[in-house]
């Protein structure tokens, strides 16, 4: 997914309604990779536009991520990677906080873009650290879709579902009060011009 830079968009829904639209830009930025998620949600109020960002480095593990949600109100949420002071900074507003760094670990972004590597067999189950907590991802049976096989995952806590189709995520649902809400691979682009990275 991280071989030359694309633009993966995505369709969403919401308990079967139409519920936004999300651009995933995702670009080789060696020695890892730097992801960015740019959604509109229209869930039945509030609406809300979504930033997501992440750096990875050489093994797909988080070196910085930050996520900026703009509704009623807008907040932003940053995780940094300072591994020579032996820290991960983790601010909210003008709050922040140092958390010693022990291992390296994953962002929402960054394990999605790790998942197409990942070799585990149906059945089993891989742990990862994540800022405050840890997420558990294990391999389902193989979906067949159209005459095409998916690979299918589900990540817990949250209980996220995810088919990879050639490498791709190409569908990603998750439950949300009594509804589902799912993200379904609308197609790729690629990136025509650079964009400054903020």
């Amino acid at each position: 997914m991280t071989e030359r830079p694309a633009v993966y968009v995505y369709r969403y829904f919401f308990a079967g309604e139409e519920a936004g639209e999300g651009r995933l830009e995702v670009r080789p930025e060696p020695p890892g990779a730097k992801a960015t998620l740019t959604a509109e949600v229209n869930l039945p109020l509030p609406k809300t536009r979504q930033r997501w960002q992440t750096e990875t480095d050489a093994e797909g593990f988080s070196l910085y991520f930050a996520e900026r949600v703009e509704g009623r109100e807008s907040r932003v949420f940053t995780v940094e990677r300072l591994e020579e002071e032996g820290v991960v900074l983790v601010s909210q507003g003008k709050e922040s906080v140092a958390l010693p760094f022990v291992a390296p670990y994953h962002d929402p972004l960054s394990l999605l873009l790790a998942l197409p590597r990942l070799a585990l067999e149906p059945g089993e189950v891989a742990r990862f650290p994540m800022p405050g907590g840890r997420v558990y991802v294990e391999r389902l049976a193989d979906l067949e879709v159209n005459g095409r096989m998916r690979r299918h995952y589900r990540l817990r806590p949250g209980l996220t579902l995810v088919e990879l189709e050639e490498g791709l995520p190409v569908r990603m649902a998750q439950q949300v009060q009594d509804h589902v809400f799912e993200a379904v691979l609308q197609g790729v682009e690629e990136v025509k011009r650079r964009r400054r990275w903020v």
